[in-house]
Protein backbone atom coordinates (compact mmCIF):
# COMPACT_ATOMS: atom_id res chain seq x y z
CA UNK A 1 0.00 0.00 0.00
CA UNK A 2 1.55 3.29 -1.12
CA UNK A 3 1.82 6.33 1.17
CA UNK A 4 -0.42 8.31 -1.20
CA UNK A 5 -3.16 5.67 -1.03
CA UNK A 6 -2.95 5.62 2.78
CA UNK A 7 -3.39 9.39 2.86
CA UNK A 8 -6.48 9.15 0.62
CA UNK A 9 -8.05 6.45 2.83
CA UNK A 10 -7.34 8.45 5.98
CA UNK A 11 -8.84 11.59 4.46
CA UNK A 12 -11.95 9.67 3.42
CA UNK A 13 -12.38 8.24 6.95
CA UNK A 14 -11.99 11.70 8.49
CA UNK A 15 -14.60 13.14 6.14
CA UNK A 16 -17.03 10.31 6.91
CA UNK A 17 -16.50 10.68 10.66
CA UNK A 18 -16.95 14.43 10.45
CA UNK A 19 -20.15 13.93 8.50
CA UNK A 20 -21.43 11.44 11.05
CA UNK A 21 -20.52 13.79 13.87
CA UNK A 22 -22.34 16.64 12.14
CA UNK A 23 -25.38 14.44 11.53
CA UNK A 24 -25.38 13.35 15.18
CA UNK A 25 -25.13 16.96 16.33
CA UNK A 26 -28.03 17.94 14.08
CA UNK A 27 -30.06 15.05 15.46
CA UNK A 28 -29.31 16.19 18.99
CA UNK A 29 -30.07 19.83 18.19
CA UNK A 30 -32.32 20.14 15.13
CA UNK A 31 -32.85 23.83 15.96
CA UNK A 32 -29.24 24.99 15.57
CA UNK A 33 -30.08 26.80 12.31
CA UNK A 34 -32.29 29.23 14.25
CA UNK A 35 -29.97 31.99 15.48
CA UNK A 36 -32.24 33.60 18.07
CA UNK A 37 -34.58 32.43 20.80
CA UNK A 38 -37.05 34.16 23.11
CA UNK A 39 -37.70 32.22 26.35
CA UNK A 40 -41.35 31.87 27.40
CA UNK A 41 -41.73 30.33 30.86
CA UNK A 42 -45.09 29.34 32.34
CA UNK A 43 -45.25 29.12 36.13
CA UNK A 44 -48.00 28.63 38.72
CA UNK A 45 -49.47 25.97 36.45
CA UNK A 46 -52.22 23.50 37.35
CA UNK A 47 -51.85 20.07 35.78
CA UNK A 48 -55.60 19.47 36.08
CA UNK A 49 -56.46 22.35 33.73
CA UNK A 50 -53.27 22.96 31.71
CA UNK A 51 -53.99 22.81 27.99
CA UNK A 52 -57.71 23.46 28.26
CA UNK A 53 -57.41 27.18 27.49
CA UNK A 54 -55.06 28.77 24.95
CA UNK A 55 -51.93 30.60 26.01
CA UNK A 56 -51.70 33.96 24.19
CA UNK A 57 -48.27 35.63 24.37
CA UNK A 58 -47.29 38.98 22.89
CA UNK A 59 -43.72 38.99 21.51
CA UNK A 60 -41.30 41.40 19.84
CA UNK A 61 -37.95 41.10 18.09
CA UNK A 62 -35.65 43.35 16.11
CA UNK A 63 -36.75 43.48 12.48
CA UNK A 64 -33.13 42.99 11.39
CA UNK A 65 -33.10 39.56 13.07
CA UNK A 66 -36.02 38.07 11.16
CA UNK A 67 -37.12 37.99 7.55
CA UNK A 68 -40.55 36.39 7.25
CA UNK A 69 -42.10 35.56 10.66
CA UNK A 70 -44.66 33.21 9.09
CA UNK A 71 -41.82 31.04 7.75
CA UNK A 72 -39.15 31.39 10.39
CA UNK A 73 -40.86 31.23 13.78
CA UNK A 74 -40.98 27.97 15.68
CA UNK A 75 -42.07 27.13 19.24
CA UNK A 76 -40.33 24.41 21.27
CA UNK A 77 -40.81 22.94 24.74
CA UNK A 78 -37.82 21.89 26.83
CA UNK A 79 -38.14 18.20 27.84
CA UNK A 80 -35.71 15.63 29.31
CA UNK A 81 -35.39 14.13 25.83
CA UNK A 82 -34.62 17.46 24.15
CA UNK A 83 -36.65 20.31 22.69
CA UNK A 84 -40.02 19.29 21.30
CA UNK A 85 -41.79 21.29 18.59
CA UNK A 86 -45.18 22.68 19.66
CA UNK A 87 -47.94 23.73 17.23
CA UNK A 88 -48.81 27.42 17.37
CA UNK A 89 -50.66 30.17 15.54
CA UNK A 90 -49.47 33.73 14.88
CA UNK A 91 -51.69 36.80 14.81
CA UNK A 92 -51.43 40.62 14.98
CA UNK A 93 -48.11 40.61 13.10
CA UNK A 94 -46.74 44.07 12.41
CA UNK A 95 -43.43 45.82 11.72
CA UNK A 96 -43.03 49.13 13.52
CA UNK A 97 -40.75 51.69 11.86
CA UNK A 98 -42.03 54.98 13.27
CA UNK A 99 -40.07 56.72 16.04
CA UNK A 100 -37.02 54.63 15.23
CA UNK A 101 -33.69 56.35 14.60
CA UNK A 102 -31.37 53.36 14.46
CA UNK A 103 -29.77 54.32 17.78
CA UNK A 104 -32.30 54.95 20.55
CA UNK A 105 -34.87 52.58 19.07
CA UNK A 106 -34.85 50.12 16.19
CA UNK A 107 -37.50 48.78 13.77
CA UNK A 108 -39.33 45.99 15.56
CA UNK A 109 -41.51 43.05 14.58
CA UNK A 110 -44.24 42.23 17.08
CA UNK A 111 -47.25 39.97 17.26
CA UNK A 112 -49.04 37.33 19.29
CA UNK A 113 -48.28 33.63 19.44
CA UNK A 114 -51.05 31.30 20.61
CA UNK A 115 -50.47 27.72 21.72
CA UNK A 116 -51.78 25.10 24.14
CA UNK A 117 -49.64 24.14 27.11
CA UNK A 118 -48.62 20.50 26.62
CA UNK A 119 -46.06 20.24 29.43
CA UNK A 120 -46.78 17.50 31.98
CA UNK A 121 -47.27 18.14 35.69
CA UNK A 122 -47.75 21.39 37.57
CA UNK A 123 -44.16 22.67 37.64
CA UNK A 124 -42.70 25.42 35.44
CA UNK A 125 -42.86 24.82 31.68
CA UNK A 126 -39.97 26.21 29.62
CA UNK A 127 -40.88 27.12 26.06
CA UNK A 128 -38.82 29.08 23.53
CA UNK A 129 -39.82 31.05 20.45
CA UNK A 130 -37.13 30.47 17.79
CA UNK A 131 -36.39 32.80 14.88
CA UNK A 132 -33.55 33.94 12.64
CA UNK A 133 -33.41 31.16 10.04
CA UNK A 134 -33.89 32.64 6.54
CA UNK A 135 -33.87 29.16 4.98
CA UNK A 136 -36.88 27.97 7.00
CA UNK A 137 -40.21 27.23 5.37
CA UNK A 138 -43.60 27.82 6.95
CA UNK A 139 -44.60 24.99 9.32
CA UNK A 140 -47.71 22.97 8.57
CA UNK A 141 -49.69 21.55 11.48
CA UNK A 142 -52.59 19.14 11.19
CA UNK A 143 -55.93 20.52 12.34
CA UNK A 144 -59.55 19.48 12.69
CA UNK A 145 -60.84 23.02 12.02
CA UNK A 146 -62.94 23.55 8.88
CA UNK A 147 -64.76 26.60 7.51
CA UNK A 148 -67.57 26.63 4.95
CA UNK A 149 -70.16 29.10 3.68
CA UNK A 150 -70.10 32.80 2.92
CA UNK A 151 -69.41 35.86 5.05
CA UNK A 152 -70.64 36.47 7.67
CA UNK A 153 -72.79 33.32 8.01
CA UNK A 154 -69.90 30.86 8.10
CA UNK A 155 -70.12 27.31 9.40
CA UNK A 156 -67.09 26.39 11.53
CA UNK A 157 -66.40 22.82 12.53
CA UNK A 158 -63.94 20.90 14.67
CA UNK A 159 -63.87 17.35 16.02
CA UNK A 160 -66.22 18.25 18.91
CA UNK A 161 -68.91 20.47 17.40
CA UNK A 162 -70.30 22.32 14.40
CA UNK A 163 -70.97 26.04 14.88
CA UNK A 164 -73.23 27.94 12.51
CA UNK A 165 -73.24 31.72 12.41
CA UNK A 166 -76.39 33.76 11.80
CA UNK A 167 -77.44 34.46 8.22
CA UNK A 168 -80.57 35.60 6.47
CA UNK A 169 -83.22 32.86 6.39
CA UNK A 170 -80.74 31.24 8.67
CA UNK A 171 -78.71 28.12 8.54
CA UNK A 172 -80.96 26.51 11.06
CA UNK A 173 -84.63 26.60 10.23
CA UNK A 174 -87.62 28.74 9.41
CA UNK A 175 -87.01 32.09 11.08
CA UNK A 176 -90.50 33.23 10.04
CA UNK A 177 -91.73 31.21 13.03
CA UNK A 178 -90.21 33.91 15.23
CA UNK A 179 -92.92 36.32 14.05
CA UNK A 180 -95.92 34.17 15.04
CA UNK A 181 -97.90 34.64 18.29
CA UNK A 182 -96.90 32.11 20.94
CA UNK A 183 -98.83 30.80 23.94
CA UNK A 184 -96.65 29.40 26.71
CA UNK A 185 -97.24 28.90 30.40
CA UNK A 186 -100.64 30.58 30.24
CA UNK A 187 -99.19 33.76 28.70
CA UNK A 188 -99.72 34.77 25.07
CA UNK A 189 -96.99 36.91 23.57
CA UNK A 190 -96.57 38.59 20.22
CA UNK A 191 -92.92 38.23 19.16
CA UNK A 192 -91.32 41.62 18.73
CA UNK A 193 -88.15 40.63 16.92
CA UNK A 194 -87.53 39.91 13.28
CA UNK A 195 -84.32 37.88 13.27
CA UNK A 196 -84.05 37.52 9.50
CA UNK A 197 -80.68 39.25 9.20
CA UNK A 198 -77.18 38.43 8.00
CA UNK A 199 -75.25 39.25 11.16
CA UNK A 200 -72.78 36.43 11.80
CA UNK A 201 -73.88 36.03 15.42
CA UNK A 202 -73.75 32.57 16.98
CA UNK A 203 -76.86 30.83 15.65
CA UNK A 204 -76.69 27.06 16.19
CA UNK A 205 -74.36 24.46 17.70
CA UNK A 206 -74.41 20.72 16.99
CA UNK A 207 -72.44 18.80 19.60
CA UNK A 208 -71.08 15.76 17.78
CA UNK A 209 -71.46 13.51 20.80
CA UNK A 210 -75.19 14.43 20.94
CA UNK A 211 -76.22 14.55 17.26
CA UNK A 212 -79.92 14.00 18.03
CA UNK A 213 -80.11 17.13 20.19
CA UNK A 214 -78.91 20.22 18.27
CA UNK A 215 -79.07 23.58 20.01
CA UNK A 216 -80.98 25.54 17.41
CA UNK A 217 -83.54 28.08 18.73
CA UNK A 218 -86.56 28.70 16.52
CA UNK A 219 -85.65 32.41 16.39
CA UNK A 220 -82.69 31.48 14.19
CA UNK A 221 -80.07 33.08 16.43
CA UNK A 222 -78.66 31.95 19.79
CA UNK A 223 -76.40 34.85 20.81
CA UNK A 224 -78.46 38.07 20.68
CA UNK A 225 -76.43 40.59 22.65
CA UNK A 226 -74.90 43.12 23.11
CA UNK A 227 -78.29 44.80 23.16
CA UNK A 228 -79.80 48.20 23.93
CA UNK A 229 -83.37 49.22 24.68
CA UNK A 230 -84.53 52.76 23.86
CA UNK A 231 -88.36 52.79 23.83
CA UNK A 232 -88.70 55.15 20.84
CA UNK A 233 -86.30 53.01 18.80
CA UNK A 234 -87.05 49.54 20.22
CA UNK A 235 -84.96 46.63 21.45
CA UNK A 236 -81.83 46.68 19.31
CA UNK A 237 -79.35 43.80 19.13
CA UNK A 238 -76.22 43.16 17.15
CA UNK A 239 -77.94 40.23 15.43
CA UNK A 240 -79.63 42.99 13.40
CA UNK A 241 -76.39 43.88 11.63
CA UNK A 242 -77.16 43.18 8.00
CA UNK A 243 -74.28 42.63 7.41
CA UNK A 244 -71.82 43.93 10.04
CA UNK A 245 -70.05 47.09 8.83
CA UNK A 246 -66.72 45.41 9.60
CA UNK A 247 -66.37 41.64 9.25
CA UNK A 248 -63.12 39.65 9.17
CA UNK A 249 -62.19 36.00 9.52
CA UNK A 250 -58.80 34.59 10.52
CA UNK A 251 -58.05 30.94 9.82
CA UNK A 252 -55.32 28.83 11.35
CA UNK A 253 -54.55 25.40 12.78
CA UNK A 254 -55.36 26.29 16.39
CA UNK A 255 -58.32 28.66 16.07
CA UNK A 256 -60.73 30.37 13.74
CA UNK A 257 -61.45 33.99 14.72
CA UNK A 258 -64.40 36.01 13.44
CA UNK A 259 -64.26 39.74 14.17
CA UNK A 260 -67.23 42.07 13.60
CA UNK A 261 -67.92 45.64 14.61
CA UNK A 262 -69.96 48.71 13.80
CA UNK A 263 -72.64 51.06 15.14
CA UNK A 264 -75.69 49.51 16.76
CA UNK A 265 -78.63 49.32 14.34
CA UNK A 266 -80.67 52.53 14.85
CA UNK A 267 -78.28 53.66 17.62
CA UNK A 268 -75.30 55.33 15.91
CA UNK A 269 -74.27 56.84 19.26
CA UNK A 270 -73.03 53.41 20.31
CA UNK A 271 -70.46 51.12 18.68
CA UNK A 272 -70.33 47.37 19.34
CA UNK A 273 -67.59 44.84 18.66
CA UNK A 274 -67.92 41.05 18.84
CA UNK A 275 -65.06 38.57 18.39
CA UNK A 276 -65.51 34.79 18.38
CA UNK A 277 -62.67 32.28 18.61
CA UNK A 278 -63.34 28.58 18.02
CA UNK A 279 -60.43 26.29 18.84
CA UNK A 280 -59.19 22.94 17.68
CA UNK A 281 -60.65 19.92 19.49
CA UNK A 282 -62.52 22.00 22.10
CA UNK A 283 -66.26 22.31 22.65
CA UNK A 284 -66.53 25.96 23.61
CA UNK A 285 -66.75 29.32 21.88
CA UNK A 286 -64.75 32.26 23.21
CA UNK A 287 -66.79 35.45 22.87
CA UNK A 288 -65.25 38.88 23.36
CA UNK A 289 -67.50 41.95 23.26
CA UNK A 290 -67.04 45.67 23.68
CA UNK A 291 -69.59 48.47 23.83
CA UNK A 292 -68.28 52.02 23.19
CA UNK A 293 -70.52 55.01 23.92
CA UNK A 294 -69.52 57.47 21.19
CA UNK A 295 -72.11 60.08 22.17
CA UNK A 296 -74.17 60.33 25.35
CA UNK A 297 -77.38 58.33 25.07
CA UNK A 298 -80.48 57.75 27.22
CA UNK A 299 -81.34 54.06 27.63
CA UNK A 300 -83.70 51.83 29.54
CA UNK A 301 -81.36 48.86 29.27
CA UNK A 302 -77.92 47.74 28.10
CA UNK A 303 -77.39 43.98 28.21
CA UNK A 304 -74.64 41.52 27.40
CA UNK A 305 -73.48 37.91 27.92
CA UNK A 306 -76.67 36.18 26.85
CA UNK A 307 -77.74 32.94 25.22
CA UNK A 308 -81.28 32.34 23.94
CA UNK A 309 -83.09 29.01 23.52
CA UNK A 310 -86.59 27.64 23.01
CA UNK A 311 -88.67 27.11 26.13
CA UNK A 312 -88.22 23.56 27.40
CA UNK A 313 -84.77 23.04 25.87
CA UNK A 314 -83.32 22.89 29.38
CA UNK A 315 -84.89 21.75 32.64
CA UNK A 316 -82.21 22.67 35.22
CA UNK A 317 -79.76 25.45 35.97
CA UNK A 318 -76.52 25.64 37.94
CA UNK A 319 -74.27 28.31 39.44
CA UNK A 320 -71.49 28.49 42.06
CA UNK A 321 -72.49 27.82 45.64
CA UNK A 322 -70.47 27.89 48.84
CA UNK A 323 -67.83 25.45 47.67
CA UNK A 324 -70.36 23.25 45.85
CA UNK A 325 -72.32 23.96 42.64
CA UNK A 326 -75.99 24.79 43.11
CA UNK A 327 -78.17 22.78 40.71
CA UNK A 328 -81.88 23.62 40.64
CA UNK A 329 -84.94 22.39 38.74
CA UNK A 330 -86.50 25.20 36.70
CA UNK A 331 -90.01 24.09 37.57
CA UNK A 332 -89.43 25.46 41.09
CA UNK A 333 -88.73 28.97 39.75
CA UNK A 334 -91.93 30.62 38.42
CA UNK A 335 -91.79 33.75 36.29
CA UNK A 336 -92.32 37.01 38.18
CA UNK A 337 -92.97 39.50 35.37
CA UNK A 338 -94.00 39.64 31.68
CA UNK A 339 -90.35 39.31 30.68
CA UNK A 340 -90.30 35.85 32.26
CA UNK A 341 -87.54 36.66 34.77
CA UNK A 342 -87.15 33.82 37.27
CA UNK A 343 -83.69 34.30 38.82
CA UNK A 344 -81.46 37.26 39.69
CA UNK A 345 -77.99 36.68 41.14
CA UNK A 346 -74.68 38.54 41.37
CA UNK A 347 -73.05 39.63 38.13
CA UNK A 348 -69.75 38.46 39.64
CA UNK A 349 -70.55 34.73 39.38
CA UNK A 350 -67.76 32.83 37.65
CA UNK A 351 -70.11 30.55 35.70
CA UNK A 352 -73.73 29.71 34.98
CA UNK A 353 -75.13 26.67 33.19
CA UNK A 354 -78.37 25.39 31.71
CA UNK A 355 -78.77 21.64 31.36
CA UNK A 356 -81.19 18.91 30.46
CA UNK A 357 -80.09 15.77 32.35
CA UNK A 358 -82.68 13.59 30.62
CA UNK A 359 -81.33 14.47 27.17
CA UNK A 360 -77.75 14.82 28.47
CA UNK A 361 -77.13 18.22 26.92
CA UNK A 362 -76.01 21.53 28.38
CA UNK A 363 -74.66 25.01 27.70
CA UNK A 364 -72.95 27.51 29.95
CA UNK A 365 -71.15 30.80 30.29
CA UNK A 366 -67.81 31.13 32.06
CA UNK A 367 -66.46 34.58 32.86
CA UNK A 368 -62.94 35.18 31.56
CA UNK A 369 -62.70 39.00 31.65
CA UNK A 370 -65.14 41.73 32.73
CA UNK A 371 -64.35 45.47 32.80
CA UNK A 372 -66.58 48.57 32.81
CA UNK A 373 -65.31 52.15 32.94
CA UNK A 374 -66.81 55.62 32.66
CA UNK A 375 -65.47 58.70 30.82
CA UNK A 376 -61.79 59.42 31.47
CA UNK A 377 -61.47 56.46 33.82
CA UNK A 378 -64.30 57.50 36.14
CA UNK A 379 -66.89 55.15 37.62
CA UNK A 380 -69.13 53.51 35.01
CA UNK A 381 -72.88 53.91 34.81
CA UNK A 382 -74.33 50.64 36.16
CA UNK A 383 -77.91 50.04 37.28
CA UNK A 384 -79.24 46.68 38.48
CA UNK A 385 -75.97 45.21 37.31
CA UNK A 386 -76.82 41.52 37.90
CA UNK A 387 -77.15 38.16 36.18
CA UNK A 388 -80.63 37.04 35.13
CA UNK A 389 -82.40 33.97 33.86
CA UNK A 390 -85.74 34.34 32.06
CA UNK A 391 -87.89 31.31 31.32
CA UNK A 392 -91.23 30.83 29.58
CA UNK A 393 -91.33 34.53 28.81
CA UNK A 394 -91.78 36.72 25.77
CA UNK A 395 -91.66 34.95 22.43
CA UNK A 396 -91.59 31.49 24.03
CA UNK A 397 -87.89 31.69 24.79
CA UNK A 398 -85.62 31.00 27.74
CA UNK A 399 -82.45 33.05 28.07
CA UNK A 400 -79.74 34.17 30.45
CA UNK A 401 -78.14 37.61 30.30
CA UNK A 402 -76.09 40.13 32.26
CA UNK A 403 -77.67 43.60 32.36
CA UNK A 404 -75.35 46.54 32.78
CA UNK A 405 -78.33 48.88 32.95
CA UNK A 406 -81.79 47.39 33.59
CA UNK A 407 -85.31 48.57 34.35
CA UNK A 408 -86.34 46.73 37.50
CA UNK A 409 -87.58 49.93 39.20
CA UNK A 410 -90.61 49.98 36.92
CA UNK A 411 -91.73 47.57 34.26
CA UNK A 412 -93.38 50.34 32.24
CA UNK A 413 -89.85 50.91 30.87
CA UNK A 414 -90.35 54.66 30.45
CA UNK A 415 -87.57 55.85 32.73
CA UNK A 416 -84.27 56.51 30.96
CA UNK A 417 -80.71 56.57 32.32
CA UNK A 418 -78.04 58.72 30.70
CA UNK A 419 -74.90 56.83 29.71
CA UNK A 420 -72.19 59.45 29.07
CA UNK A 421 -69.92 59.67 26.09
CA UNK A 422 -66.64 57.82 26.63
CA UNK A 423 -68.12 54.94 28.62
CA UNK A 424 -66.81 51.46 27.76
CA UNK A 425 -68.26 48.06 28.69
CA UNK A 426 -66.05 45.09 27.79
CA UNK A 427 -66.06 41.39 28.60
CA UNK A 428 -64.86 38.03 27.40
CA UNK A 429 -66.88 34.90 28.11
CA UNK A 430 -66.52 31.23 27.24
CA UNK A 431 -69.64 29.41 26.05
CA UNK A 432 -69.15 25.66 26.67
CA UNK A 433 -71.45 23.10 25.01
CA UNK A 434 -71.37 19.79 26.82
CA UNK A 435 -72.85 16.42 27.60
CA UNK A 436 -74.68 16.65 30.94
CA UNK A 437 -73.66 13.24 32.27
CA UNK A 438 -73.94 11.89 35.81
CA UNK A 439 -72.55 12.02 38.42
CA UNK A 440 -71.31 15.56 37.71
CA UNK A 441 -73.38 16.90 34.81
CA UNK A 442 -71.60 20.29 34.65
CA UNK A 443 -68.06 18.94 34.92
CA UNK A 444 -67.00 20.62 31.66
CA UNK A 445 -68.20 24.01 32.93
CA UNK A 446 -66.42 23.55 36.25
CA UNK A 447 -63.21 22.59 34.45
CA UNK A 448 -63.33 25.73 32.29
CA UNK A 449 -64.00 27.93 35.32
CA UNK A 450 -61.08 26.30 37.14
CA UNK A 451 -58.84 26.82 34.10
CA UNK A 452 -59.67 30.53 34.02
CA UNK A 453 -58.84 30.83 37.71
CA UNK A 454 -55.59 28.86 37.31
CA UNK A 455 -54.15 30.61 34.25
CA UNK A 456 -50.36 30.36 34.42
CA UNK A 457 -48.07 33.30 35.01
CA UNK A 458 -46.09 34.11 31.84
CA UNK A 459 -42.48 35.28 31.93
CA UNK A 460 -40.92 36.42 28.64
CA UNK A 461 -37.22 36.90 27.96
CA UNK A 462 -33.96 35.78 29.52
CA UNK A 463 -33.64 38.53 32.15
CA UNK A 464 -34.20 37.18 35.65
CA UNK A 465 -37.39 38.51 37.22
CA UNK A 466 -37.81 39.49 40.88
CA UNK A 467 -39.47 36.88 43.09
CA UNK A 468 -43.26 36.91 43.24
CA UNK A 469 -45.39 36.32 46.30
Amino acid sequence: MTQSFKRKVLTTVVVILAGLAGLNAAQQNPWQAWKHRLPIVLTERDAATAGLLPVDVTFSMFAADIGDPAKEIRLVLKTPAGEKEVPFQLSRLSTWNRDTDGVKSLPTVSGMITFFDIAPGSGPAEYALLYGNPAATAPVYTTDLRVAGDSPAWTIENSKMTVRLHGRNANNGDVSKALRPITAGGWTVQPAHNTNFNSGQLARVDLKSRPAWPLAPYSGVMHWEPGIFIPTRGWLHVFEWDPPPVCEIEKGPLFIAVRRSGPFPKVPEVKASVVYRIFTNRAYVESGTRIDILESVGVVSIRNNDMVFDNGTFTHMAWPGDGTPVVKDLKNYPRVDPNGDVLRISDEISYFALLNPAEKIGVGTVKDMYANVGPDGTLPVLFDNSFYLSNDGREGLMFFFRPLVYFNIGFDRKQLITVPRGSVYAERNLFPFFEANDPQPIQDVLALAAAVKAKPRITIGAIKMPPSL
